[in-house]
């Protein structure tokens, strides 16, 4: 994966010791594209551990905003993977992100997982 990505509003960053990345600011929808763009590279790494992985996760306590466009990135990005590789996306309770997922059905998606931290 590319290292980094980063501008006035957002860092996206890989996780260091599993598939993923680290996102930390607010993710608006000019964003979509670095984003899909970072996950992609979890998936597409030549490192045989990785893209391997049955989890990819996407870290979000760092977000304290999320715009619709972000979260449906995510779950396109959820939706062509392949059982049992899942998207694990994890956040805290303040974007709202259970309510948001399961009022479009979302929460029906095999390939996304919802988890929610207290952000302690």
């Amino acid at each position: 994966m590319r290292d980094y990505f980063a501008d006035d509003l957002l860092l996206i960053m890989p996780t260091p010791h599993s598939p993923g990345v680290r996102l930390s600011g607010e993710v608006v929808s000019t964003h979509r594209g670095p984003l899909a763009l970072a996950l992609t590279d979890q998936t597409q790494t030549d490192d045989r551990d990785r893209a391997q992985a049955d989890e990819i996760l996407i870290d979000l306590t760092g977000v304290r905003y999320l715009a619709n466009s972000g979260l449906e990135t995510l779950v396109a990005f959820a939706v062509h993977l392949q059982p049992p590789q899942c998207l694990v996306v994890r956040a805290t309770p303040q974007l709202d992100l259970h309510d948001r997922i399961t009022a479009r059905g979302w929460d029906r998606i095999e390939t996304l997982r919802l988890e929610e931290d207290s952000g302690a």
